[in-house]
């Protein structure tokens, strides 16, 4: 399938032979929503991307990535022949830090990890919180990831946004390639964890099946959104930290005396549902 329209017989029939990269696309699509903002590492020739495009609708924009050329080129090909305009397509490899890197192409798939048979390539490299803040980009809702054992480095530089914004996370875990790089997929979870997100194991040719961290396919991560009294905390430490040390504003500090007791009113809240929780 060098050349594809989505939905159409010849895709199907693609989908059909290949649950592996099936599964994937069903998953996207259990997940994806209008209007949502995406970043997809390693688009290849596009049949995800295609499939993400389609999903988040023409209020949602797509910023894809391909370092190899002969892929970005097929990846091109596949938006503009599924006229995916809400898409923006980049020949960059994504990493912990920009730079040029080293990379190899094995057949129809490219790493960071050496092959005797493989072509080497040097290519450009970026991470996503530069890419993010160098193009403005307010939000990331998803990070969809199929990176060949570059898992680890990719969200390393991607942590700020993580932290800040907390972006349902796809990712494929090559836990061979990895080893190869010193990384395991403990690393991965490890770091996911540590900054508060859910980690879900996944099997995309069977997503049905029960699996666990060891021997996944992939993992779905999501961090739980903010309690009300989580919200407010946030809020009064953003503004005690705006509190000048002189001459504070009298609107300041009547906005601080509010956040507090709609604070405390959160908490009594929280508790009497704990407690009707309890005796249910």
């Amino acid at each position: 399938m060098n050349e594809f329209v989505l939905e159409s017989e010849e895709f199907r029939r693609e989908l059909q032979n290949s649950p592996h990269e099936a599964g994937e696309v069903e998953f996207l699509r259990s997940v994806l929503r209008p209007g949502m903002h995406v970043i997809e590492a390693g688009a290849n020739r596009g049949v995800t991307a295609v499939a993400i495009a389609r999903e988040i609708g023409s209020e949602g924009r797509l910023y894809t990535f391909e370092p190899v050329p002969e892929f970005y080129e097929e990846l091109k090909a596949s938006l503009v022949r599924n006229d995916a305009q809400n898409v923006s397509a980049h020949q960059l490899a994504l990493s912990n830090q920009p730079g040029r890197i080293e990379l190899y192409k094995r057949g129809g798939e490219s790493g960071i990890t050496p092959a005797e048979d493989a072509e080497m390539l040097r290519v450009e490299a970026t991470n996503i919180a530069d890419f993010v803040a160098e193009h403005k980009i307010d939000r990331v809702d998803l990070l969809y990831l199929d990176c060949e054992g570059s898992e680890l480095l990719v969200l390393r530089g991607a942590k700020r946004i993580l932290e800040e914004q907390g972006p349902q996370i796809f990712c494929e875990l090559h836990r061979e390639y990895l080893k190869e790089l010193g990384h395991s997929a403990d690393d991965v979870t490890t770091l996911l964890t540590g900054i508060g997100y859910d980690v879900r194991p996944l099997q995309v040719e069977n997503l049905d099946a029960e699996t666990s961290l060891d021997d996944c396919s992939h993992i779905y991560a999501s961090r739980p959104a903010p309690s009300q009294a989580d919200e407010l905390r946030r809020r009064i430490e953003d503004l005690k930290s705006r509190l000048p040390a002189h001459s504070v504003r009298a609107s300041m500090l009547i906005e601080l005396e509010e956040l507090e007791e709609q604070l405390e009113w959160a908490i009594q809240e929280s508790k009497s549902a704990e407690s009707d929780s309890t005796e249910q």
